[in-house]
């Protein structure tokens, strides 16, 4: 596969990563346009098993980089949410409910210092494995682990706040 090929098959995951971290679908597409750009120049030296693992730390890093220059700190809630995939019929309850609890997690995963949200969202939003989230991160695995459990409880504590009819 030629480097425009590979770039194409990864831009959505930068998007998506760089949307989290940063909060803004602006600064999200002008972060993940800066690490395209990276990956575009660089990708043919990385292995072909690394490469979802490395874009999504180049992604990360370019909206860390974004926010840092811009002294702007991610805004809970602004985020679009992560497409779901639509159910047969839905009730209007259930999609209310449905609307509120994907409110309710943008707010907490926007209240989350790094690495935590990022940690949170490579491996539970993108589905990464935990070598690859490691990798991601530049952190030993065990390490990883642990900075991952702790993000979790944060969360269900965050969300709880933030929505504590939503939680079960």
């Amino acid at each position: 596969m030629t480097a425009d090929g590979l770039v194409r098959a990864h831009a959505d995951l930068a998007y998506r990563v760089a949307l989290r971290v940063t909060g803004c679908p602006a600064d999200a597409a002008d972060a993940a346009q800066d690490a395209l750009v990276n990956v575009w120049h660089h990708i043919e030296t990385v292995e072909p098993d690394r490469r979802r693992a490395w874009v999504a730390r180049v992604a990360r890093n370019a909206a860390l980089d974004l926010v840092r220059r811009r002294r702007v700190r991610p805004q809970p809630g602004l985020a679009e949410p992560v497409s779901e995939p639509a159910s047969a019929a839905p009730l209007p309850d259930d999609d209310a409910h449905a609307a509120d609890l994907r409110a309710g997690i943008e707010r907490a995963l926007g209240t989350l210092d790094e690495p935590y949200r990022s940690l949170l969202v490579l491996r539970d939003v993108e589905g990464l494995a935990y070598a690859e989230v490691a990798d991601a991160l530049d952190l030993p695995l065990n390490t990883m682990k642990v900075y991952l459990l702790r993000a979790r409880r944060r969360f269900q504590a965050a969300l709880t706040a933030a929505s504590p009819d939503l939680v079960p």
